[in-house]
């Protein structure tokens, strides 16, 4: 029992040595390694009062997330609700800047853009940004700098 324990809060820290986790992922990933739902609730207790796993300073951490993702807001979102966060924790994300970071996605995809039409230029810059989870404001916003910028009036 105590081995068991040992165990699972062993494999759970080389877990969060890897990247920070969520509590619902750390708990699948014990889960599939096959440890007992006690062992798994006593580990994660653990790394809760130790301070190794917290959900809200995970959401903190949303704006770099974005960033590093090329996520707008519903893309972030539905990001952190994969990662197992409570959609009720989701109400105070951090404002990010989203025209900014689609403008960035915009650029690291350029390759894909060259000797592509204007209409299927759009549609592709359209789609990029819409499965990332920005707004179609953002998506209007970027056609509209893209437009100014390759003079496609």
């Amino acid at each position: 029992m105590k081995k068991q324990q040992n165990e699972a809060k062993k494999i759970a820290l080389k877990f969060l040595s890897l990247r920070d986790r969520t509590e619902a992922e750390l708990r699948e990933k014990l889960q599939r390694k096959g440890f007992k739902e006690e062992d798994i609730t006593h580990t994660i207790e653990y790394l809760k009062q130790k301070g190794f796993i917290d959900d809200s300073k995970f959401i903190q951490k949303a704006e770099k997330i974005a960033e590093d993702r090329f996520l707008g807001k519903m893309g972030l979102r539905n990001y952190l609700i994969r990662k197992g966060i409570e959609k009720e924790k989701l109400e105070n994300l951090p404002d990010i800047d989203e025209f900014q970071i689609a403008q960035r996605l915009i650029q690291r995809k350029k390759h894909l853009l060259r000797e592509v039409s204007s209409d299927k230029k759009k549609a592709k810059i359209t789609g990029f940004l819409l499965r990332r989870g920005f707004s179609w404001d953002i998506v209007n916003k970027c056609l509209n700098m893209n437009k100014k910028l390759s003079g496609d009036d």
